[in-house]
């Protein structure tokens, strides 16, 4: 009885041995073919790291062809100035995912039509893709109604250089006659000053439902407005602008009834509004000397011009 207990005893042992042995072995065996997996895929991330299709085709860069290099939302900005950019950095020849893009995307944007740039880098084949958003213009500055502009002004104030007209049609712009000296210099125009200006063009369209074709602050105290039909003298642009703006819109339905020619609506004042009638052609018929104001709202005040 007592022999057959220990025989049990050391069977069961020699199981538990032989359970154990195999476990290890089992455990051995996984542990190598972890080895062997993380191995291969090392191997396998080190053979694509070096593939080819990770670096840029330097010769492809240097002529900035489209394989490589690619360019969107510069409708202001000439391609070759971005080229020429990206080329004066030389980017270095590594993998496309090490390519620090900083520097190209810091001279890109000064230049004075980008207002943001962002670059993204692609692989297979390497290249890279810069979208540009540029600033809106908004004004054209010309010193007489027929010559060409010389720069333009955005909605936030920036100056565009001549080198960078004739503007796109995409933009709709506004012709700023203007000599851009002392008062007058929109070499110093702000973010405000372009809103204070863009808000009284479209405070004449609106209520004349006319376009404005230019703006004439050569006299700063003495504004002219040129609207599709109409020439407006407005005067100074000041608090009461938005105000005196107003009137078109009653002024104008009153210029019907005028057979002679108008010369210019007067709004310089707030409580005060003119027609201005043209002087007669020495073809017409003599007439009796008139005033040639006339006044659309009585007032003690007088039109001394």
């Amino acid at each position: 009885m007592g022999q057959e207990y220990y025989r049990r005893r050391l069977k069961a042992n020699k199981m538990k041995r032989l359970i154990a042995s195999r476990r290890s072995a089992i455990r051995n065996l996984r542990v190598l073919l972890r080895l062997i997996l993380i191995t291969l895929i090392i191997l396998f991330i080190v053979k694509v790291v070096n593939l080819g299709g990770w670096y840029i085709n330097q010769d492809l860069l240097k002529i900035a062809d489209s394989r490589v290099i690619k360019i969107e939302g510069n409708i202001i900005t000439p391609k070759y100035k971005i080229v020429d950019l990206v080329r004066q950095v030389q980017l270095p020849n590594v993998q496309i995912f090490k390519l620090d893009t900083k520097e190209v995307e810091e001279k890109i944007l000064n230049l004075q039509p980008v207002k943001k740039v962002y670059i993204r880098r692609l692989w297979h084949p390497a290249r890279i893709n810069i979208i540009v958003e540029e600033r809106t213009p908004v004004f054209l500055i010309t010193p007489s109604v027929d010559a060409a502009p010389i720069c333009a002004i955005t909605t936030d104030g920036v100056l565009i250089d001549r080198e960078y007209m004739p503007l796109s049609s995409k933009f709709k712009t506004y012709k700023i006659l203007t000599y851009g000296i002392g008062a007058d210099n929109y070499e110093n125009w702000n973010k405000e000053k372009v809103e204070e200006i863009l808000r009284l063009t479209k405070a004449f369209e609106t209520y004349s439902g006319q376009n404005v074709e230019y703006i004439d602050l050569r006299n700063p105290t003495d504004v002219y407005i040129k609207l599709d039909k109409v020439l407006i003298r407005f005067g100074e642009i000041n608090d009461t602008a938005q105000k005196r703006a107003k009137w078109i819109a009653t002024i104008l339905p009153e210029t019907k009834n005028f057979k002679q020619k108008i010369k210019y609506i007067d709004l310089r004042w707030e409580d005060a509004h003119y027609i201005k009638l043209d002087e007669p052609t020495a073809q017409q018929a003599p007439k009796p000397k008139e005033e040639k104001d006339t006044p659309v709202q009585e007032t003690n005040e007088t039109d001394e011009n």
